[in-house]
């Protein structure tokens, strides 16, 4: 069954204007046939009715002097005069028949029509007329039986022009429909693709010029007054994380070198442990500054890449030693294939904060003693590298939404720290190298892959 929530705006116009346009011509065709069978009806029992009541007054004689032959003879004359009269009949005043004219098999039965002078029934029409001497008195009955093939033929005929003529209104109403649907939708669809385009894009200073004073031309002016605040809110925000993020970087460095003095001159317990803990924290503070910076330099477009010549399997070994010696946990990396010191071009920095943090995730949603693995393969001259975990996954909603800045699958546990910016610092870093990132997940585990184009198809230095 059709779905018309599904259907698209554009398609939603053209059916209902070749709906409504179908269903009124239909209803037209209907009564104007419905109208011409009556009216055939109306000026048939008025025809068969008069031949009725000739037939009454020519057999007034013929009934008083018991001549049947006689009446035969008018009766069968009804072949000459009305052709579609199948069957005639004289009756006396006690029913018997007194004569009778028929081109089909006779039935006593057919006549009762009990008090009506004429009934419709199948294909044929019922009509009875008394006869009446001069005297006024009673001498018996006429009745005609007369088939109705014409009626038959004239609804043929126009039920099949009705049909043709739907059939052409349809194509007509369609094409009309299309036409009109065109003017109509074609502004609501552009603002649609507008929304869509400012949504995958984060470019909210889209705006539409449209003069309509429609509901679709304030439509228009809402979604510009609209994208006007998200644009501010957006720059203000960003305004903020930029400051913010340099303002704080400042005491950072101050806080980070007294607690490297404490830790030199302290070496006591409990202190030493305290200090430890301190310095996980800085880093993890100074970790947050750096991406909020990335993310202000990305917005401002002012990061910048330091291209060079790399071999790609000891930038992952690298990477892998780095996180490896960090874990405190028993989770295990492990590596699968080589790219045979296939040499790349890119900025080596920051393929590796990638690496890091696609690592780092892992480790941090995986489950105790748990295995990671680095798969490494080679596919139409771009290096894959793919980062598979077995943690709980990333629902089907989540994934086209999780490299966007600040987003966090709804699944992630709250005591895991995290403001949605490393898969989206990862996702840019990855595009400006002309490759490609993407994750695939299940019921268990989820795999990020990205990749990148060999020295033949790798950006210039």
């Amino acid at each position: 069954m059709i779905n018309l929530r599904n259907i698209s705006i554009q398609n939603k116009l053209v059916l209902i204007q070749v709906l409504t346009s179908v269903f009124v011509l239909a209803i037209f065709f209907t009564g104007f046939i419905m109208i011409d069978i009556k009216d055939y009806k109306e000026r048939k029992v008025k025809s068969i009715q008069s031949i009725a009541k000739v037939l009454a007054a020519n057999n007034v004689s013929t009934i008083q002097f018991q001549d049947n032959e006689a009446a035969k003879d008018i009766l069968s004359e009804l072949q000459n005069v009305a052709p579609d009269i199948v069957r005639a009949v004289i009756t006396d005043t006690d029913g018997n028949t007194f004569a009778q004219f028929s081109k089909t098999k006779a039935d006593s039965s057919w006549f009762d029509l009990g008090n009506k002078t004429f009934a419709f029934e199948g294909r044929h029409l019922y009509v009875t007329n008394p006869i009446v001497n001069a005297e006024n008195e009673l001498a018996g009955h006429v009745y005609i039986d007369c088939e109705l093939s014409e009626l038959e033929d004239m609804k043929s005929k126009k039920f099949g022009i009705a049909g043709i003529s739907l059939v052409v209104a349809l194509g007509c109403g369609f094409l009309i429909a299309f036409i009109i649907q065109t003017y109509v939708s074609k502004r609501l669809l552009f603002l649609v693709e507008k929304m869509k385009e400012a949504s995958e894009t984060n470019n909210y200073r889209l705006v539409i010029k449209d003069d309509g004073k429609d509901e679709i031309g304030i439509l228009i002016k809402v979604y510009n007054d609209l994208m006007y605040q998200v644009n501010e809110s957006q720059q203000r925000k960003d305004e903020f994380i930029g400051i913010a993020s340099h303002e704080l970087k400042t005491p950072l460095t101050s806080i980070k070198g007294y607690i490297e003095l404490l830790n030199e001159m302290e070496t006591r317990q409990p202190q030493q442990i305290f200090i430890q803990k301190t310095k996980e924290s800085t880093a993890k503070l100074e970790h947050l500054i750096a991406d909020l910076l990335d993310v202000s330099r990305i917005n401002s477009g002012q990061l910048q890449l330091n291209i060079e010549e790399f071999k790609m399997d000891e930038l992952i070994d690298e990477s892998i030693d780095s996180i490896s010696a960090g874990i405190r946990t028993d989770h295990t990396i492990i590596r699968n294939g080589t790219f045979n010191d296939l040499t790349v071009k890119g900025d080596r920095q920051r393929i590796e904060q990638v690496l890091i943090n696609l690592l780092s995730n892992a480790v941090k949603y995986s489950p105790p003693r748990s295995d990671i693995f680095v798969n490494s393969t080679i596919k139409d001259e771009q290096l894959i590298v793919e980062i598979k975990d077995f943690g709980n996954g990333i629902p089907e909603e989540d994934k086209e939404k999780i490299f966007e800045r600040f987003y966090r699958a709804r699944n992630t546990s709250v005591h895991i720290s995290g403001f949605g910016l490393g898969l989206y610092i990862c996702s840019d870093i990855i595009k400006r190298h002309n490759g490609k990132i993407w994750v695939e997940s299940g019921a268990k585990g989820s795999s990020f892959f990205f990749s990148l184009p060999t020295i033949k198809k790798s950006i210039p230095i």
